[in-house]
């Protein structure tokens, strides 16, 4: 469970928001107030990222502390050949919004059609934004 003063712990599931201005985003203060809400021990962290830091950022995270990382729409082509293995929807469209990772390996996911489908009939203002979060809420704590 996440402590009323947002400490992070060694039992913290860290997720990264990579995107050339995530500071100015509301994507991880969205997902970070679910998952505070809900009691689950995750935190997502805005990473500002230039583009000519990208690859040398992806290749690093095999060796992190992160679980994954959200990319932002600036970089989900490029991150495309960063990964190490790639779900048929990443494949298929050629691009990735979501890399998950497990004992070093990046995972490709492509996390938004999924989430725009499943939340849009439940809410209607500001869809993108809110599916996306609920969605990835879902899909890092495994509750539905």
């Amino acid at each position: 469970m996440m402590n009323n003063d947002n400490s992070i712990t060694l039992e913290t599931k860290l997720f990264g928001f990579i995107a050339e201005e995530a500071h100015s985003n509301r994507f991880s203060v969205s997902v970070n107030k679910l998952f505070k809400t809900n009691g689950v021990n995750a935190m997502v962290i805005p990473m500002n990222i230039r583009p000519d830091d990208l690859a040398f950022t992806i290749s690093q995270m095999r060796t992190s502390k992160l679980n994954g990382a959200v990319i932002s729409t600036e970089y989900q082509e490029e991150v495309f050949d960063l990964l190490d293995s790639r779900s048929s929807e990443v494949e298929d469209a050629g691009i990735c919004d979501f890399i998950r990772i497990e004992n070093g390996v990046l995972l490709g996911e492509l996390i938004m059609p999924v989430a725009l489908e499943k939340f849009a009939e439940l809410y209607n203002e500001d869809i993108a934004l809110q599916s996306l979060c609920h969605y990835f809420y879902e899909l890092t704590t495994g509750e539905k």
